[in-house]
Order: structure tokens, then sequence, then C-alpha cells
């Protein structure tokens, strides 16, 4: 369900479909490293942490405070970036996101634990920035390929969050810690350049060309909590993000208060994190060539489920085949993020919906290990928390079904089914 190309857009009828990629590779480099950029001042610091602690004298409350800033962070970019892109463009934004994320990373190291904080949450705001300007890119600049565009972009933020996490350790070995964490700046700065090099084109192109890359119309917060889409966006997003935080806090835990040894825990959390990356890789296929994506959507919210009701009811000695059923689940973060652009219409319409959704799900998600923690300590066990997770596979098969049935977001209203928002799509 690709968008129609725009006239003056790079995927427009001028260029040959026998060469469908002709003159946006260097994009589809920026695509790629701009995933690879978002993820590295959490996973990256992560295997560090005693370390940093030690040297900076970063006690347990600074500890605390970094565990939560990246949700937080992700969480106000995702309400604020669409905001600014309005304001400046949504290519400007790409760039502007990269060279927070570079800057923080760089001064987060070159002081104490302030220094540390406040920077490495400037870094995390940029990230949060670029998680929400990805879809739109891809909407902008491949409107003709974007599973294959969303697919790459997925699956390297995934890489993006594994490759700092494998290197942390490697790289601090060889040399200091604040050498470590902050040479993944030089990424950030170089993922800039192909979006500087967009921003260069279409301000050389034909006038509707450059129209097309500025910030379009907003959509409001009242617009957004009226909308099925966005709605059904934010609560889809939201659910999930619940459950992943929940279970990459806990999951070891869960294993081992079952009878298993740490190393058995070990494999089946890993087990269950690995399956990030082939649904990264698939979701968004299969997601744009169904017709009907509500039972795949469907299919994603229960399938968690279904892995912590055989966690908890099974024999533990089949706990790798449900944590593997459970990572499936990992599909449901690329099949939002694909779903934002099938049900949108323009850059804007993406940008505005991404946002919503993202802002909503890391406020939310920031709760899942919390509640996870809390309801294990009532009650003196796992049962009830993973009863709770397994529950709400009912709301987020409802944001599914809203996501995948309302139409397109700039068309429907919840309140008013006839109303149709101002933008492009509606004029």
């Amino acid at each position: 369900m690709a968008s129609p190309a725009r006239a003056g857009s790079p995927a427009d009828s001028e260029t040959p479909v026998t060469r469908p990629w002709a003159g946006r590779i260097y994009l589809l480099v920026g695509i790629v490293l701009l995933g690879l950029s978002l993820r590295h001042a959490v996973t990256g610091v992560a295997p560090l942490l005693s370390t940093i602690s030690a040297d900076i004298g970063m006690g347990a409350v600074g500890a605390t405070i970094l565990g939560m800033l990246p949700t937080i962070a992700f969480g106000l970019a995702g309400f604020l970036t669409p905001l600014v892109i309005r304001k400046i463009g949504l290519t400007q934004t790409a760039v502007l996101a990269l060279a927070l994320g570079a800057l923080g990373t760089i001064i987060r190291v070159l002081g104490g634990t302030e220094v540390f904080l406040v920077f490495g949450a400037v870094a995390l705001f940029g990230m949060g920035m670029g998680n929400v300007v990805g879809p739109p890119l891809v909407k902008r600049y491949f409107p003709d390929r974007q599973a294959t565009a969303m697919s790459l972009l997925v699956l390297t933020t995934q890489g993006g969050a594994t490759i700092p996490a494998m290197l942390a350790v490697p790289l601090e070995s060889g040399g200091d810690w604040r050498i470590a964490v902050g040479c993944w700046a030089a990424l950030m700065i170089i993922a800039a350049l192909p979006w500087i090099a967009a921003i260069v084109r279409d301000q050389r192109g034909p006038v509707e060309h450059a129209a097309a890359s500025a910030g379009g119309p907003g959509y409001g917060l009242s617009a957004l909590v009226r909308n099925r889409v966005s709605v059904g966006a934010a609560l889809f997003y939201s659910m999930a993000a619940l459950n992943t935080y929940a279970l990459l806090a806990w999951l070891p835990t869960i294993f081992a208060a079952q009878g298993q040894t740490q190393a058995q825990a070990a494999t089946m959390y890993s087990i269950y994190t690995f399956m990030t990356l082939p649904m990264a890789a698939i979701t968004p296929a299969i997601a744009s060539k169904l017709k009907n994506p509500l039972p795949f959507g469907i299919f994603l919210s229960l399938v968690a489920a279904i892995g912590y009701l055989g966690i908890l009811y099974a024999p533990p000695s089949t706990a790798m085949v449900w944590a593997f059923i459970a990572g499936i689940g990992g599909g449901a973060f690329p099949f939002a993020m694909t779903m934002f652009n099938l049900r949108t219409r323009s850059p804007a319409g993406s940008a505005a919906v991404t946002g919503f959704a993202l802002g909503c799900g890391y406020a939310v998600g920031t709760v899942g290990p919390f509640l996870g923690g809390l309801l294990s300590s009532a009650t003196g066990s796992w049962d009830l928390p993973l009863l709770v997770f397994a529950i709400t596979a009912i709301p987020m098969a409802f944001g599914a079904f809203l996501l995948s049935h309302s139409g397109v977001f700039e068309d429907r209203s919840l309140a008013f089914g006839q109303q149709r928002f101002p933008g492009p799509a509606s004029q």
C-alpha cells in the first residue's frame, strides 16, 4: 500500500522503472546510518556502567536516573519532534537530531556525574528525535519502496542496539571508557551527511520539490486523540512497550525464580532478545503486502501473551520454546512503525502519528519494569505480573484493530467520522 510519488520527489515518473533506486542510493545509506545511530547511548553504556560509576563517582541515585533517562527522553522527543518538523522541515530535523546526539555523546564523557547525565539526556533526546523522523523520511523519499526502506530502518535500529553492546568492552579494554562511549559521535556525524546533501539538493530543485520537504500541516493534540489511526497506533505501541521493557528488565529473574540456573536463564533471555532481529527483517514486508493487516496485528498482540502463559504454566523443560514464542512478539514494534506510514498519506501525517505513538509508548513503557517489580514484591511470585502482561494483549489487539481498519489518518476522526483534517491528503 505505497503512497503515490509526488511530483518532484525522488520517486517521480522521471525515474526509470528499471532503476528504482537511481538517485536515491545515498538516501538509502542515510536511512541505514540513521538506524545504526539511535541506540548506542543506551546499550553502549550499560556494559561499562560499573567502570563509569567508579570513575566519575556516580552513586545509586545517579545510576537510577541514568536508567530512567532513555524512556523519558524518547517520550519527550516523541511529543515535541513533530512540532520541530513543522517549524524547520523534515530533513532539517533529521540533521538536528543527529547533531544533538553527537554533541551530547561527546560532551557527556568530558565531565563528572552531572555532565554525564545532563548531556546524556541531550544525546538521548536527539536519538528520540531520530526515532520519530525515520518513518516520515521513508515516506518522503521512498514512497514507492516503503517496505524495503522500513525493513532496513527497523533492522539497522536493532543492529544499532546490538553492535554497541557487543563492542563496549573491547573498545574500553583498548583505552579509556570515555573513548568507548564517545567514539559513537563520529557515526552520528557521518549519518548526518546524506541528509545535509538531501537538503542542498532539495533547495536547488524545482519549486514543488523544495516545497515537498517543508514541514507541512500540523496536527494538534486534540486532533490526535480523536483520530482512530493515531489512537490505535498509540494504544498498540504503548502495550508493546509496556511488555517489552518489563520483560527486558525481569525475564532472567523470572526464569531464575522458576528454578533455572543463571546460565539457563541467560540463554532464555538471549533467545527472547535475538528474535527481534528476524522479526525486524520480515515484519515490514509482511505488513506492506497484506490487504488486511489486522490478523497479523492481532497475531503479534497475542503471541507474546501465549509465551508468557507458557512460561508460567508449562513444564520448565520447555522454557526455550516459550521464550522463542514470546520473542516473536518483538515484531510488534516494526509492525507499528510500518503501519504509521501505511495509514498516512503525507510525511506530515506520518510524523504526527509516529510522534504521538512513540511519545505515549515510551511514557507507558517506563511503567513496565516498575509494575512488574511491584506486583512481584506484593505477591511473592511472578505469576500475577505475567498474567497482567498477558492480559495487555486485549487492549493491544484493539489498538491493532483501530490502526488497521480506520482508513487513513488524514481523512477520519474518531469522534466525527466524516471530518477531514487539513493537509495534502484532503486538498
